[in-house]
């Protein structure tokens, strides 16, 4: 045993929080400094999606005082509110509206790291722990290798969300423990802030843990009050709970009307057990939590998913503080309730690698409508976090053998001089599958070097916990010490996946082939032929397109309309892109192709032409420029599972007869002989721009005539012929239909999400009671002392 707790007095700066608060930032910088000299954190999906989506509804919210409802620049068209393009109503989206887009992006990420730090700091210290315990515990939860790897594949809402659960566990035990009002309508806040980030699964899971958290503190928790009524605090959560969902409406009630026209509803792909548990974290990957080499980083990675963008590195020095905790005197309740709500989510982000997840899945709902349940690590890294503030805590106090620090250096010490001698190379060897052999040696180099690196760090902290526990240093100076440890440790690994790239002017900047689409008149859409190809050979990123506001046939987004994608020939497959009827019906006026080909219908516009990557490509355009509106002088009505067999067909007839699904309310007139002849009404956009347009019809038809337009049908299409309501029908598989009568001479389409319209009061009132739950204690307090 260490000197006693007389001889160790609890060491705190005259500004705790801002003090920590300035730690948490310089930790932040360590990996952020590039911002300030203008560099832009892209990683991932950032820059094949979620720059463009961002760009998209700022520069619109900019031009007409108001967020975009609908997108027309991907996959035929999609809802902008409804199919989720990213942070659209959380707060980081203010930022957008008045900074250039990346300095508001790059703002969300350092902004939320550091975030995550201090709310995990104001958690332990609710906990009661001391300064240098939660400073320690807050840099290990904001530098935890599952929140700050984020930045690679692009995943910022699951940042916002990992940002902010402590801040759930904060308020609950200010509301319950403590037994302040105001730490439910606290609650409501975050909870509502998460499921605005938008990552439904990710709160979905920190909802679970703070279920498990609440009943500690009502049940089990040796410091709840004597006057506290569980059910008045079970309700008064509840409310939080509901309140916090009406909070996310604006958001959540577009997306569940949406839910079953996107491909997770029912019947649809993005659904089922194969879909439900990949990307999972592996059991046998449990050894990257201390030595990330050992399954390969980024490029090197060799384990048992595609790929990974991330890593679940949680710091030997984490680790070793953490083992420090147990046994801790009156902390044995709280040890168990954290234990069980860690224990759990690494279950569930096992996924389907244990028998476990067969019955999360079953009996959780929305679970099959969901992957990826390795993002629930996240929870696990929160839980050793708190579990490491709490072994500092002891360390300080001196009621830790020195017998445990050495076992836990030992083991730690041991892996690494094993893989630094090679000898986990021949583990990997036995457990990586056959096809990723030349991977894993490849990965050999980087291994050894990882291993040693442990074993330095694992050196470096023994000899910080020898001194601690000697009592050579004290106060401040055991303070900075387990920061730059810390610190040291976490960051070394961090780094390896904050990858910047220029600013977006550069990034995405214009050449000839832009330039040369950009001068014809939209809309129409172009189809860069490589996003189709195996052999992923796509001249631009997916949101360039969107970036230069140009129409793309396909893109990236991954929950696009169903319908479109069966058009299409299924998600993420394609069979149907190449097809010249199609392309038609899609208004295809340009395809992009890396090198030179013959294209029936197409003649070369452009190249080889520089493009902003310094490669070649090709420019073609369609000799005739298609229609993007057009009237069909007749319609039939078939059974769905034939309409896109039929509408890929050569024969069929595009400029005169559209396929409607036999649940259509229309019944169209009988089809007379083999021979339909076209319409004698030609249409014309007069007016054209995301979510609307007019359309000016010439001639007259003797009979109903069907209008067909090339983008994606949706349910929220309001469509009036000469100011008279008319339905919007599903036509073609995927596309808008209006019933012409004889003599139409005006077609109007507007886009109105009703889920906003109705969701956005919710929230409003959601809100205003939530800000009413947290201030009126306040006021009460106020009136009470008159002051």
């Amino acid at each position: 045993m260490s000197q006693p707790d007389s001889e160790r007095p609890s060491f705190e700066p005259r500004w705790p929080a801002l003090i920590a608060a300035v730690v948490f930032v310089l930790a932040a910088m360590t990996l952020c400094a590039p911002m300030l000299g203008g560099k832009f954190l892209a990683g991932g999906d950032q820059l094949t999606a979620g720059f463009g989506f961002r760009e998209f509804g700022a520069q619109m919210f900019r031009e007409t005082g108001s967020i975009p409802q609908w997108t027309p620049f991907q996959f035929g068209g999609m809802p902008f509110m409804a199919a989720m393009h990213g942070d659209i109503f959380y707060p980081t989206a203010w930022l957008r509206w008045f900074l250039p887009i990346e300095t508001a992006m790059n703002i969300a990420w350092a902004g939320h790291i550091i975030l995550a730090g201090l709310f995990m700091y104001l958690f332990l210290r609710a906990l009661r722990l001391g300064w240098t315990a939660a400073l320690a515990g807050g840099l290990a939860y904001e530098l935890t290798g599952i929140l700050t790897s984020l930045v690679s594949p692009g995943h910022d809402g699951k940042l916002f969300v990992s940002a902010l659960a402590p801040l759930v566990f904060f308020a609950l035990v200010r509301a319950i423990r403590d037994q302040r009002l105001w730490g439910y309508g606290l609650l409501a806040l975050v909870i509502g802030l998460c499921l605005l980030s938008p990552h439904y699964q990710m709160t979905y899971y920190l909802l679970v843990a703070a279920g498990i958290w609440t009943i500690y503190l009502t049940f089990f928790d040796p410091e709840r009050p004597t006057t506290l009524r569980w059910p008045t605090a079970l309700g008064l959560a509840t409310a939080g709970v509901i309140l916090g969902l009406g909070i996310s409406g604006i958001q959540a009630m577009p997306f569940l009307d949406y839910i079953p026209f996107s491909p997770r509803g029912a019947g649809g792909p993005s659904a089922g057990w194969e879909y439900a548990t990949s990307y999972a974290f592996p059991v046998r990957e449990l050894f990257t939590t201390v030595l990330p080499q050992f399954n390969g980083v980024l490029d090197l990675y060799w384990g048992g998913n595609f790929f990974k963008a991330h890593t679940e590195y949680v710091g030997a020095v984490v680790v070793l503080l953490a083992c420090l905790s147990f046994g801790a005197p009156g902390r044995k309740r709280l040890m168990v309730a954290l234990a069980v709500i860690g224990g759990l989510f690494l279950l569930v982000a096992f996924g389907g690698h244990t028998p476990f997840y067969r019955l999360w899945y079953e009996i959780m709902p929305m679970m099959k409508k969901v992957r990826a349940p390795g993002m629930a690590f996240f929870l696990v890294a929160f839980v050793l976090a708190v579990y490491s503030a709490i072994g500092v805590e002891r360390l300080i106090r001196g009621d830790v053998l020195w017998r445990r620090v050495m076992i836990a250096g030992a083991v730690l010490g041991g892996l690494a001089i094993l893989g630094a001698a090679g000898g986990l190379q021949t583990v990997a060897q036995a457990l990586a599958p056959p096809e990723r052999m030349d991977v894993v040696a490849r990965n050999a180099v980087a291994l050894r070097t990882g291993s040693l690196r442990l074993l330095i760090v694992v050196l470096a902290m023994v000899g910080v916990l020898w001194l601690i526990f000697r009592g050579t240093i004290r106060g401040a100076a055991v303070a900075a010490a387990l920061a730059i440890v810390i610190i040291a440790d976490l960051w070394s690994i961090d780094r390896l996946f904050f990858q910047f790239q220029d600013a977006p002017a550069t990034l995405f900047r214009s050449d000839a082939i832009i330039d040369r689409i950009k001068s014809a008149t939209p809309p129409f859409r172009v189809f860069d032929i490589g996003q189709w190809s195996p052999a992923g050979s796509a001249v631009y990123y997916p949101s360039y397109l969107m970036v230069h506001r140009i129409q793309s046939m396909l893109g990236y987004h991954g929950n696009e309309v169903r319908f479109y994608d069966d058009l299409l020939g299924g998600k993420n497959e394609w069979r149907n892109a190449i097809n010249l009827g199609l392309w038609d019906i899609l208004a295809v006026r340009f395809i992009i192709a890396p090198d030179s080909q013959p294209i029936p219908g197409f003649h070369l516009a452009l190249g080889p032409a520089p493009t902003f990557a310094g490669t070649q490509a090709y420019l073609y355009e369609q000799d005739s420029t298609p229609s993007y509106v057009r009237v069909a002088s007749a319609a039939a009505k078939i059974p769905d599972d034939r309409i896109v067999a039929t509408v890929t067909d050569p024969r069929y007839p595009i400029e005169s007869l559209v396929l409607l699904p036999d649940s259509s309310s229309v019944n169209p007139a009988p089809i007379q002989g083999a021979f339909i002849p076209p319409a004698p009404v030609t249409a014309t956009l007069s007016d054209w721009k995301p979510g609307e347009m007019t359309i000016a019809l010439a001639g007259a038809a003797p009979r109903e005539s069907y209008l067909l337009v090339s983008e994606t049908w949706y349910p929220d299409w309001h469509a009036t012929v000469d100011g008279a309501v008319a339905p919007v029908l599903r036509a073609d598989e995927a596309l808008m239909s209006v019933v012409l009568p004889p003599g139409a001479k005006q077609v109007h389409l507007v886009f109105k999400d009703h889920g906003y319209a109705a969701g956005k009061w919710v929230t409003l009132i959601s809100a205003l009671l939530t800000f009413t739950l947290i201030l009126a204690p306040a006021f009460a307090r106020r009136r009470a002392t008159g002051v």
